[in-house]
């Protein structure tokens, strides 16, 4: 149980978004979220895609300037892109809202390990803050807070001292290679169980995994310091990941670029940036005139002229 994380009352009244279009075409038949409160802001509730055998439905959650960047040049702070923005209002708190829910939604969430340090100093642990969201997860058997897994090449760059590692209602997951899992088991607060590496081409021997929050799990994607993310969500898949929420850049265009990505969550705050200020997968290799994913709109909702809320479909064919 994560009674002891902390929880945020949200007015959902005051964060309720316009729908302006809904994709009627796209199949949605799998539960996110289905809530009142959900429809209360969304105006429905919350409906994922069919899942794949094979790996977990992905999706990721970024709010954007106007011209696409993620991020201020001298406060590099994620949030500050919908915080900032002075004439939204309470449009803000919708964009915050909305990465909770999808929190909400997730089995489990992959994350970076900038996100994780700069926790340290925020005191934040990147779990579900809206209680209502948590009781249904209860509803549906699920545990209170999604899986949080943190993706690191070596195991060199992790705060191990944050609360994710820390908490005791915490889990502690990490994403890695071969070059990981030393490091990791000489650092970690907690025993720790490895999954993997598994061949290739070989079925994921897991078929009755049991999450135990006293032991640390490190997914070893690559028998080499490199990661082979299609072995790592055949093994998230494996341990009970269906659907997987992916709050890092980095790996959201990875993802992409490896057709594994299945939808995208983009929230506009009505600023300009402009200048080399961060983009999504700006350190990564940026696709091609001929090859490059394309993207079908589900939904479009407002909240005022100065904040809209987008979701997208990614199509690889």
């Amino acid at each position: 149980m994560t009674e002891t994380l902390k929880k945020i009352a949200f007015d959902y009244s005051a964060i309720a978004l316009k729908e302006l279009f809904y994709n009627t075409n796209i199949d949605l038949p799998n539960e996110g979220v289905v809530l009142p409160e959900v429809r209360q802001v969304l105006g429905r509730d919350l409906m994922f895609g069919t899942y794949s055998p094979d790996r977990p439905y992905t999706y990721c959650s970024m709010v954007l300037s106007i011209d696409g960047k993620i991020a201020f040049p001298d406060a590099p702070q994620g949030p500050l892109i919908a915080r900032n923005n002075k004439l939204a209002g309470a449009g803000s708190i919708a964009d915050y809202w909305i990465l909770n829910v999808l929190r909400g939604a997730s089995d489990a969430i992959l994350c970076g390990t900038q996100s994780i340090a700069k926790e340290v100093t925020s005191g934040g642990t990147g779990h579900c803050y809206d209680e209502r969201i948590c009781q249904r997860r209860l509803q549906r058997q699920m545990p209170e807070a999604p899986w949080r897994i943190v993706v690191t090449l070596d195991g060199s760059d992790i705060p191990y001292e944050a609360a994710q590692f820390t908490h005791p209602a915490m889990a502690s997951f990490f994403y890695t290679t071969a070059a990981g899992v030393e490091p990791i088991r000489q650092h970690s607060k907690k025993p720790v169980v490895v999954l993997g590496p598994y061949d290739e081409n070989s079925p994921i021997p897991i078929t009755d995994f049991h999450f135990d929050p006293t032991k640390s799990y490190v997914i070893v994607t690559n028998h080499e310091r490199a990661f082979d993310n299609r072995r790592g969500l055949r093994i998230l898949k494996a341990i009970g990941v269906n659907a997987l929420l992916v709050e890092s850049p980095t790996v959201s265009h990875i993802l992409m670029q490896e057709q594994s990505l299945d939808e995208l969550f983009l929230n506009q705050s009505g600023l300009y940036i402009g200048g080399r200020a961060t983009t999504i997968g700006q350190s990564c290799e940026a696709f091609t005139s001929t090859h490059h994913p394309h993207t079908e709109l589900i939904s479009l909702h407002l909240h005022s002229p100065h904040f809209l809320y987008s979701r997208y479909r990614l199509r690889y064919d």
